[in-house]
Order: structure tokens, then sequence, then C-alpha cells
């Protein structure tokens, strides 16, 4: 199964591929690269302010801790959702996100141990890792040479960083002389995203996304409500300062939490216009057979992340979608 993770500097973000990195230049440098080079829905803004934190980015006691301390709870969520319906395609998985990234790396066989069994939760067969910073994905390479499992995915290409863009992979599946399902994905992944992502480019962006999903393929992700009890939590307590916060001031715009019916509403827009051809706009059959699935998520500071199944209100929460098959 291929993984495909969309990585941004706030969520330090057989299959295929999986794409991540992290962020460590100047925000000068960062922004310029953005605009640019690339055409994203990645807020300038955004990665200027994360280009700081690359020092401390793989500290696992550091800014960073709760991210590294979810990614069990990530790996929970993908199994629930193959488990529920695995895709029908090549096996193959992208995302993004060096912390996570590394994580979903882990779990792919060696080449060298002499069998092609997919591991048993995260199906991941292969993966790419993708970043709009050079210095990022440069950073988030040479931290993964450190482990000599991930770094042998690396040479093998099971496991594979990419300095590109969600909107660059989805221009070139519309213009590949190749065919398209060589460079389609069966999950991808977006943890911690969406709510870095300008809101008028939300939709615009999903669709990308599921233009790269094969038939019966997963978009998965996870993201903030906005609700009264996450900006507490996420605002007021998360971002307090130390030793009672857990993530640096600034790290949150509670203006562009997605409540879950939003975030359905735009995932729906997305398949509709990712269904679009040349002489048809596609209409509601392109939500027919789609699968929704959230669950809220809950960091209890001693235990670490616990799923709470109806709790997407109360602040993080995961949410999944299946393209129809």
């Amino acid at each position: 199964m291929l993984h495909i993770n969309y990585f941004l500097p706030a969520a330090a973000a057989a299959t295929r591929r999986l794409a991540g990195s992290s962020i460590r230049s100047s925000a000068y440098t960062q922004t310029q690269i953005l605009r640019h080079h690339f055409s994203s829905s990645v807020s300038a803004d955004e990665l200027s302010h994360f280009s700081g934190l690359a020092s401390s980015w793989w500290d696992p006691m550091g800014p960073s801790r709760v991210l590294h301390l979810m990614n069990p709870t990530r790996h929970d969520f993908i199994a629930s959702c193959l488990t529920e319906s695995e895709p029908q395609a090549n096996n193959r998985q992208g995302c993004g996100g060096g912390i996570f990234a590394e994580s979903l790396a882990r779990t792919l066989c060696s080449r060298n141990s002499g069998t092609e069994a997919l591991h048993p939760r995260t199906k991941a067969g292969s993966i790419v890792a993708i970043d709009p910073s050079t210095s990022l994905i440069k950073i988030a390479r040479d931290h993964a040479s450190n482990d000599p499992a991930v770094f042998e995915h690396l040479r093998s290409g099971a496991f594979r960083y990419e300095n590109t863009t969600i909107e660059s992979l989805s221009s070139s599946v519309a213009t590949t002389q190749q065919r398209q399902d060589d460079k389609l994905f069966d999950v991808i992944t977006l943890f911690e995203v969406i709510e870095h992502v300008d809101p008028h480019t939300s939709s615009s962006f999903l669709t990308h996304c599921l233009k790269l999903l094969n038939p019966g393929g997963w978009l998965i992700g996870s993201t903030i409500a906005r609700t009264i009890p996450s900006f507490i939590v996420n605002k007021m307590v998360a971002e307090a300062p130390w030793p009672i916060g857990v993530v640096p001031w600034g790290t949150h715009e509670w203006s562009k939490f997605v409540n879950a019916n939003e975030l359905r509403g735009w995932v729906e827009e997305g398949l509709m216009r990712a269904a679009d051809g040349a002489a048809h706009r596609a209409g509601s059959e392109a939500l027919q057979g789609m699968k929704w699935k959230v669950a809220g998520v809950v960091y209890v500071p001693g235990l670490g992340w616990n799923m709470v199944d109806g709790g997407e209100d109360w602040g993080n929460y995961f949410w999944a979608v299946q393209k129809r098959v």
C-alpha cells in the first residue's frame, strides 16, 4: 500500500511512497521559495513561523513532543480505516511530514527480510513524503539516515522524500503520458495540516489530494474543531508558558480551526471537483459509495492520546474519507 503524507511545519508531519520533511531556514528564504517556486495552499506566514522550530523539531521532549506522542494513535486510526475497508488497488500509500513519515517508515518490511508481507496495521509497502522547502527535505533526510532501518528504506526507494507540493503532484498526474495509476496512492494522510491551510483554498487543496487517490483509497487526517472547548485547550492551555503549555505560542490560529461538518462539506465538494471531466461537471453521483469517518482524540498529560468516539467537538479529532470504488 502506498502512503503519501503531506507535511506542513505544524504537522512535524505494497505501499510505495510517503512524503514529508522538517523546516530550518530563514523566514525570508522559506517565503520566497513558497511564493516563487510553487503553486501551493501552504501559508507563507505559517511556513515562516515554524522555520524557527527546526532545531527542536526532533526532540521528543521538546515543543513538538505532543506530535511524537500522537504517532501510535495515528497508526490506530489508519488501521481502523483499513480494517473497515482496505483499498482495492496496488496497496500504495503516501504521507508527509518527518515525524510521522519516519514512524510509518518503520512499519515497512525490509527488502532483505525475504518476505513481501505488509505490516498488519499500516499495510505500508512504500512511502513518499513531500514538502515545498528544500532545506526541510534535507533536514528530514539527514535525520532519517540516523536510523539504520529507515535509512535502508531510503536507499531501496521504498521510503522517499520529495521537494514538491500536492498541487504539483496533482498537475503531473493530469498531464502525464504514463499510466495514471502508477502515480496514484491508496492512502494519503494529512495529520495536523488542514488548520494551517488558508481557508479560502482548503476545498481546492483537498480536491488535489483526492485527485491523487485511487478509487477505494483513503484520505486520512487530523485537525482541530473551532469550538470554545478547543480554544481553551489548544490556545489558552496548550500555548501557555512552560511548564503548562505543550506547544509554542502562536502555533495555532483559532479562526482556522475546522469543525467536522465543515470539513465534510469541503471533502464532498472536493470529490465532485476531482471527478469533473473535460466535458462534464460531476454531481452527487461522485459521492455515492464514499465513506466518512470521524473520531475525537484527547491528550491527557502522563497518559498520552486516546480516541473518543463522538468527541470531535472537544478539540482535536481524526477524520477520513474513502473515495468510492
